[in-house]
């Protein structure tokens, strides 16, 4: 019993660095690609931690139910084709955050890119 809550502590551990080093990762691929996109524009530097959060969490839900997520290649595709969409969508739900649909397009490349380049486990 006492060997099933240590690997719950490790695993619990894991997750939590997982999300933060998803959460960075996140933060600073979003502020590249609002640097590299035309069309794209963030007021402040809140707005944009806020749109990483909610890009983070949507591109989460998006990745369990594709599931694809761990493999490179689909690590890629999902992450281009929801943040495809993901982008767009969030300005609907963060202000001070404008971008078009053509330069989401352009977003989404970029951080899918990036996205593949980064390691999914701890």
């Amino acid at each position: 019993m006492e060997q099933i809550q240590k690997l719950s502590k490790k695993i619990n551990l894991k997750r939590s660095s997982q999300l933060l080093i998803r959460f960075f990762s996140s933060l600073s691929i979003f502020a590249i690609t609002v640097f590299f996109t035309p069309n794209f524009q963030i007021a402040s530097f809140p707005i944009l931690i806020l749109s990483s959060l909610t890009v983070m969490i949507l591109d989460y839900f998006m990745s369990v139910i594709i599931g694809i997520h761990d493999l490179p290649l689909g690590r890629g595709l999902v992450g281009f084709t929801s943040f495809c969409i993901i982008i767009y969508i969030t300005q609907y739900f963060v202000s001070g955050y404008y971008i078009s649909i053509f330069s989401s397009v352009i977003a989404g490349a970029i951080y899918g890119i990036m996205d593949s380049m980064i390691p999914n486990h701890v």
